[in-house]
């Protein structure tokens, strides 16, 4: 059962993780809203309910925005990360950064939308 509170768009681009302010790893975000998203990564130990950071880039890879965000569920292949505090400012950057942001043209993205 679905339990977001947005709508999320399907996109591929790179972030990065923080703990403790300090970058833990990289990874591919799939699918982006205004709630979340979920990261692709490789060979993370996730925990249900672990706080991060998340490092969202721009188009041309400077940082755009740090988020605090909570893993609340995961899978062998990444994470879905719930945005925890987000200020009004933060939500407006974040919902002019969806609408231009292109959308991921991938054979895997085109597989889950069959699926």
């Amino acid at each position: 059962m679905e339990h977001r509170c947005s709508v999320r768009k399907q996109l591929g681009f790179q972030l990065l993780l923080y703990k403790h302010g300090v970058p833990i790893q990289g990874g591919t975000c799939r699918n982006l809203g205004l709630g979340g998203l979920y990261i692709e990564t490789a060979g993370r130990d996730w925990h249900k309910n672990e706080y991060v950071e998340v490092e969202i880039y721009d188009g041309r890879r400077h940082a755009a925005m740090r988020l605090p965000a909570v893993v609340v569920h995961f899978d062998a292949a990444g994470a879905g990360l719930m945005f925890d505090v987000v200020s009004g400012a933060q939500r407006r950057r974040l919902r002019d950064w969806l609408i231009d942001a292109p959308v991921a043209e991938s054979r895997r993205a085109a597989r889950r939308a069959v699926a």
